[in-house]
């Protein structure tokens, strides 16, 4: 509910908690008030999380993966397709890391002109937390347990 709340604050038009089973729902009463399916998926989770998901997916739609923290933590592991799955879905799916991922939104450097000129005005307010290296072992835990919004940074 906290992870909601702040990217509900922080601007989002809808937020929800992919911990809770009827997640999909409302994301599906929310797009169904556009007659809309989602055109992109950033998934960072994987498994059961990430099928659900790609299943909002329209016609003509993306899976991106860039991650999978669902492994070892949820059930699950990278979410792939076969290329039937694909051609069937009408849907693309491809992994991405680092810069790439961002490459795929659009092109890195407007991303990061446009990221500078929302936080010169304020509107974009980076969640970092930050740990003294001497605690890097509570910055583990607190990642593991998905105690964290943003970036953790370790101070030295």
């Amino acid at each position: 509910p906290a992870k909601v709340a702040h990217v509900t604050a922080n601007g989002a038009d809808l937020a929800v908690d992919y911990t809770l089973p009827d997640w999909p729902e409302h994301v599906r009463a929310y797009l169904g008030e556009r007659d809309l399916h989602a055109t992109v998926v950033y998934d960072s989770v994987g498994g059961d999380t990430a099928r659900a998901a790609v299943d909002l997916l329209g016609k003509g739609g993306r899976h991106i993966v860039f991650g999978w923290s669902s492994h070892g933590i949820l059930e699950g592991s990278a979410l792939t397709f076969t290329d039937d799955e694909l051609a069937e879905r009408g849907i693309t799916s491809e992994s991405v890391l680092g810069p790439a991922m961002l490459e795929k939104a659009g092109g890195l450097r407007a991303l990061e002109t446009r990221s500078l000129d929302e936080a010169t005005t304020g509107r974009l307010r980076p969640a970092v937390h930050r740990f003294p290296l001497a605690e890097a072992a509570s910055a583990h835990r607190a990642l593991q347990t998905r105690g964290t919004i943003g970036k953790v940074v370790l101070i030295p």
